[in-house]
């Protein structure tokens, strides 16, 4: 079951992220960033939130340095709920960053588990925190 809920995660952090390659979406998102929200090198900001998202999302997806990327998007829904989504907390847009920042704390907390490339590539990691006191 955890391996769905992974899946889904990941694909679901790679399509919010998938404008990244969509160059059409830039002058909205630079706008939003720059006019909008005020944030410095607006540029910047919307390559590392989308990259982060959609890298991210990818890397979870695959069970790759889980973790590592999980942090990643949390602190990306940490900032969008704090800027953009500040006054919706509680419907629409601010749920939703809330929602994706509790999942990406649930992989940082639990791994991306024993049907993924983490788990083969650091089975004896796994295994001590297995069989530990």
């Amino acid at each position: 079951m955890y391996l769905l809920f992974r899946f889904w995660f990941g694909y679901t952090m790679m399509e919010n992220g998938r404008f990244i390659f969509d160059s059409s979406q830039t002058d909205f998102f630079l706008q939003w960033f720059g006019k909008e929200l005020h944030f410095p090198a607006p540029l910047l900001m919307y390559y590392l939130a989308k990259g982060s998202e959609f890298f991210g999302g990818l890397l979870i997806f695959l069970g790759l340095f889980s973790r590592v990327a999980a942090c990643f998007v949390a602190f990306t829904m940490l900032v969008a709920t704090l800027t953009a989504n500040i006054h919706h907390i509680y419907s629409g847009d601010g749920a939703i960053t809330i929602s994706l920042l509790s999942f990406a704390c649930m992989v940082i907390i639990c791994g991306s588990g024993r049907l993924s490339i983490d788990y083969l590539i650091f089975k004896e990691k796994y295994a001590f925190k297995r069989f530990s006191v």
